[in-house]
């Protein structure tokens, strides 16, 4: 542990110069990988402030999660890119001419999303969210879980049919359609929690999902590959290139990739949630 807390500190730091000099000198091929470089910077250094917080951390402590949790951010990432391939809400500018310079591009931006929330929200917690408890389990009711059953796919179904007007649904359809999931099948969910009386952990994927999204458009905006949005109906101020009404988005969005990443544990078989929390032993995984 003590080699890996190092090597965290140091590649942290490492990361960080590389990224800013990209962005402040302008060369090639480190000014369109500064993004990338900047959030990674980002997870190690906060990974190693969390480890003299707290004596544990993701990267250090438990490395396997943090490696399963990069292959999810990256499933994650190509979910909402396939899914704004309907919807026409962003497009890139700048990413790298060489076909293989752009797939790392891709990959090492989308293996830093799940990361990056998660040590955010850890920040915002004075210690892990407690998982409910058996004697405090509350589900839903009948009718309050049919109407998620229906409500989700639904409405990712009419965002995909008309993703000029109902374009809204398609964050809270996934978040509802994962949770429901999460939910039915026992793996960690946030609605579960919420209804136990347990409702820091929302708040904290919530807050460290707006957060993440801000810092993301200014490392966008600071250097290399940037988004340009096309949101209808969103002719307002914005902030960073992005309407105001886009930061809605952040938080569904981080509560919808918690549920996703719950969902993985069911082909891992083991693991931690995105807060950190291990998957309640009470709660077993149908197997089907």
């Amino acid at each position: 542990e003590g080699v890996k807390s190092h090597a965290a500190l140091y590649s942290g730091f490492l990361l960080a110069l590389t990224g800013l000099g990209g962005i402040f000198t302008g060369i090639e091929p480190l000014h369109a990988f500064s993004a990338p470089l900047l959030w990674w910077a980002y997870i190690a250094l906060s990974d190693s402030l969390l480890l003299s917080l707290r004596g544990e951390s993701l990267l250090v402590s438990r490395t396997d999660d943090f490696i399963w949790m990069t292959f999810c951010s990256c499933a994650v990432w190509l979910v909402l890119e396939a899914a704004n391939i309907r919807l026409g809400l962003w497009k890139y500018s700048g990413l790298p001419y060489s076909q293989s310079y752009r797939w790392a591009w891709y990959f090492l931006y989308g293996a830093a999303l799940l990361p990056a929330l998660h040590q955010s929200a850890a920040f915002l917690l004075p210690g892990k969210a407690p998982p409910p408890r058996p004697d405090k389990l509350s589900r839903p009711s009948g009718r309050a879980s049919r109407t998620a059953i229906a409500a989700g796919p639904a409405a990712i179904l009419l965002s995909s049919a008309f993703p000029s007007v109902l374009f809204p649904l398609g964050a809270p359809g996934l978040l509802i359609t994962a949770e429901w999931l999460a939910l039915r099948t026992g793996l960690p969910s946030l609605w579960r929690s919420w209804l136990s009386g347990e409702r820091r952990g929302a708040a904290a994927i919530a807050v460290a999902g707006l957060f993440c999204g801000i810092m993301g458009e200014i490392w966008n905006l600071a250097g290399g590959p940037s988004r340009i949005y096309a949101f209808p109906f969103a002719d307002g101020p914005d902030l960073l290139g992005m309407p105001l009404t886009g930061y809605l988005f952040f938080p569904l969005l981080a509560l919808a990739a918690f549920s996703l990443h719950s969902l993985s544990l069911a082909l891992r078989g083991e693991g931690r949630d995105l807060l950190g929390n291990e998957k309640p032993r009470f709660l077993n995984t149908p197997s089907w």
